[in-house]
């Protein structure tokens, strides 16, 4: 998310339909008091017209005591909901704030996605703060652009239609949609089987959370030693712990532009879900590599700032003929000093990059040598990774951006 601008609000005031009814009837009702002389006519008149004045008033002081910001959230994921909130100040000291409608643009850097999100405000007390929110699911990550910021009220007559702009203009990555893995899927990526695998290594004796009770074995810690249950079997148990892996481990995507871009799509969501879970542990270190446009290499270890940095990168990678995925690997060696297990998600086959990029083989020929690489080909292999469900319909991806109003009446301190 990047920094906002801000700017004076402008302001803008005009009569709605309703408005301009009342005015016809007013200056109708006016000027045949006037003709005729009719007393009741121009008091008729007097009502309508004393009526569109107290609206102009009121819905213009309404706007100009209200200010607004917007609140991002730190992470968004695409397919799935995220809250956007909105921080709306009445400054009056005696004008309290009705009905208050926020407007706010929402649209891809690319253009394609287009919405205007709205909620709402029921009443606004004298120095007093609201935090309004709506719940907005993108289809498609990316870049979004939030803003200007509308607010609106024609309260209460509706006869003035009274806005507010906000020069107000956020930026927000959209990360690639997470899918859900299958079950023992770190033991897979772990796995040498075949030869071509990442490694994985395990982090001190005993760490791991608690997995179950068994016999003593030759070895064990008396710590571990469960002496409860030791006194009612009368033989020794100890406790069982399922031990967590140290990942090092270089996970490159192949962004190739393939007939299908679903597959390339499946690919980058692939790898955000490996990250995202890999990261999340302080003893794991992760290094992403993209073969793009450009080759690029970022590296994270636990922390948020890597872990968004990765999203961030997934989150711009763009569709390309001729990916260097060589290139990509170098720079990978180049970020973390030494060659670790490399991991390769593309939505193309092995044999298809060697026909079209011999060089390859030297590149990667230090962890084909270690059995320390994996190439998975998600036009072929993604059923072997995650659960079916997770994935969303061609028709769903190419779905524009939706979103989900939902006012918040409560108020904030």
């Amino acid at each position: 998310m990047t920094g906002s601008r801000y700017g004076e609000p402008r302001r803008k005031h005009r009569l709605t339909r309703l408005g301009f009814h009342f005015l016809f009837v007013g200056g109708f009702a006016m000027l045949g008091g006037a003709l005729r002389g009719f007393n009741l006519l121009l008091v008729l008149a007097g009502l309508l017209v004393g009526a569109l004045i107290m609206q102009w008033r009121w819905s213009r002081r309404s706007v100009e005591a209200v200010r607004v910001q917007r609140r991002l959230p730190t992470e968004a994921f695409a397919g799935k909901p995220f809250r956007v909130r909105y921080r709306l100040r009445n400054h009056s000291r005696i004008l309290p704030v009705w009905m208050m409608r926020i407007e706010d643009r929402i649209e891809s850097l690319d253009g394609i996605d287009k919405a205007l999100a709205v909620c709402g405000v029921g009443a606004i007390s004298p120095q007093q703060t609201v935090v309004p929110h709506y719940d907005c699911l993108v289809a498609r990550r990316g870049r979004y652009r939030f803003g200007p910021i509308g607010l609106m009220t024609t309260f209460p007559f509706s006869l003035f239609s009274s806005r507010q702009a906000a020069d107000e203009v956020a930026e927000l990555h959209v990360f690639p949609e997470l899918l859900t893995l299958r079950g023992r899927w770190q033991q897979r990526l772990s796995s040498r089987s075949g030869g071509v695998a990442t490694t994985a290594r395990r982090s001190g004796a005993v760490e791991g959370d608690f997995f179950g009770l068994r016999e003593w074995q030759t070895g064990d810690s008396p710590k571990w030693i469960h002496w409860r249950t030791t006194a009612r079997l009368n033989e020794l148990a100890v406790r069982q712990f399922e031990q967590q892996r140290r990942f090092d481990t270089c996970v490159l995507v192949d962004a190739f532009e393939s007939e299908k871009p679903a597959d390339l799509e499946a690919a980058i969501s692939l790898a955000a879900t490996f990250l995202v879970h890999l990261v999340g542990s302080p003893s794991n270190r992760i290094v992403l590599a993209v073969a793009s446009t450009t080759a690029a290499a970022v590296i994270g270890g636990g922390s948020v700032a890597g872990k968004r940095r990765m999203l961030e990168l997934l989150t711009d990678t763009t569709a390309t003929p001729q990916p260097s995925v060589d290139e990509a690997a170098r720079h990978a060696i180049d970020v973390v000093g030494r060659a670790q297990d490399l991991v390769v998600v593309s939505p193309r086959s092995y044999q298809q990059v060697l026909t079209t990029d011999p060089s390859i083989v030297e590149t990667i020929s230090p962890w084909a040598r270690r059995g320390s690489f994996r190439w998975i080909d998600v036009s072929r292999e993604i059923d072997q990774w995650i659960v079916r469900d997770s994935v969303r319909s061609a028709k769903t991806a190419r779905d524009d951006l939706e979103k989900v109003a939902a006012p918040d009446m409560s108020e904030a301190p």
